[in-house]
């Protein structure tokens, strides 16, 4: 299967999955996200893998163990073996979320806003006054997160998502793989320097193989990679929201939630957020809004994903939540895995979009929560038929 560029468009994907085994788990999981997730087949064996892949078994196990990290597939062996397709659990689902938020180092979390955003979008969408509530999995979903939410802002940091109990570490890769996720929680910056291969294998108690396995996981995330040359090492990183995005698009897929459902969320968040953007852009946000409408009226053409993206950082980031900024990401592009367009400059998309989203800027430039709610449904609603 060949990468989903309107996913990584919408999502805003970076270059974290230049390794090969990195592009590898990423690809494998797209394919059973487009094939519905057929728990509990075989995707594959080893040797047919690295076949279809044209790489090493070596590498071939690099991405089978970022897969198996995730909790998305296992290799089974024997002579019936193979790779075989799991249910992503809710549990490993949350704890990537808490990794992810937790990794935006020096970032002025708006706990009380991050609350306030979830429980009315939960509450509206699980019952709303007009059309039908979201199905099973993705009201389950929001519960499980909701929940997880409300049991941080009551204990603070003793009531911080837990990391899976031991067993569920099945590999040493994996086992080194969260003692290296320790250390990152302890590194206070992006692009320090955690040891060369060699020091990390010491420090460990690993061998060069294992830690590679045990990188490759890290550099799939998009919070760490590892550099070649004199001083080099593996150095952390601003996390990429590309790796969680598709994780939670496997649960998606696993638990069978609809791409209505996911637009019918995506929707309720982004009003919320730009009914608060209204309130309380500052002038540096509002220089960014202007920016971004600028950059939408030049263009009377094709809209590129690029600009699209930037004009949607320019909205959604005056609310700076990573936690509701990977559930916008996420509940907003799961409707591409299934849909028939799937060039992100497409130009009737970008006429759309263009049109739709210099409403929404007027709005909260002007200051009007009312007006930007309004707007920002007429838009979710106009591309969601499109997509």
């Amino acid at each position: 299967m060949r990468p989903n560029a309107f996913f990584e468009a919408i999502v805003g994907a970076t270059a974290s999955a230049k390794k090969a085994a990195c592009a590898i788990a990423r690809r494998i999981e797209g394919d059973l996200i487009a094939r519905g997730w057929p728990i509990g087949t075989i995707y594959g064996s080893e040797a047919e893998l690295a076949d279809r892949f044209g790489v090493s078994r070596m590498v071939l196990r690099e991405a089978v163990r970022i897969l198996e990290s995730r909790g998305t597939a296992r290799m089974r062996r024997g002579p019936n073996g193979g790779l075989l397709v799991l249910a992503p659990e809710m549990a490993a689902v949350l704890e990537a979320i808490h990794r992810y938020v937790t990794s935006h180092r020096g970032l002025d979390l708006q706990g009380s806003i991050c609350r306030q955003v979830l429980n009315a979008a939960h509450l509206q969408t699980a019952h709303p006054s007009s059309g039908r509530p979201i199905g099973a999995g993705m009201e389950d979903f929001l519960a499980g997160l909701t929940a997880a939410v409300e049991h941080y802002a009551r204990e603070g940091a003793e009531g911080r998502i837990a990391m899976r109990a031991t067993p569920g570490a099945r590999s040493r890769a994996e086992q080194v793989f969260r003692l290296l996720i320790k250390d990152l929680g302890n590194a206070k910056a992006d692009n320090r320097r955690l040891g060369s291969e060699m020091d990390l294998c010491e420090r460990y108690g690993a061998d060069r193989s294992v830690l590679r396995q045990a990188v490759r996981m890290l550099e799939f995330e998009g919070v760490a990679v590892s550099t070649a040359g004199r001083g080099k090492g593996l150095m952390t990183r601003s996390p990429d929201p590309t790796a969680l995005c598709q994780l939670i698009s496997c649960y998606f897929a696993a638990v069978g939630v609809t791409p209505d459902d996911a637009m019918a969320v995506f929707k309720r968040l982004s009003i919320e957020v730009v009914s608060i953007a209204a309130r309380v852009a500052t002038n540096s946000d509002r220089t960014r809004l202007k920016r971004a409408r600028r950059w939408l009226s030049e263009r009377h053409g094709t809209v590129s994903a690029d600009v699209m993206q930037l004009a949607e950082e320019s909205q959604f980031r005056i609310v700076s939540e990573p936690l509701i900024d990977i559930l916008l990401r996420c509940t907003k592009s799961y409707p591409s895995w299934s849909s028939a367009l799937r060039d992100p400059d497409d130009e009737l998309l970008g006429a759309l979009y263009r049109e739709e989203t210099l409403k929404v800027i007027a709005a909260i430039l002007d200051r009007n929560p009312v007006a930007a709610a309004a707007a920002q449904a007429a838009k979710v609603d106009r591309l969601a038929a499109l997509i």
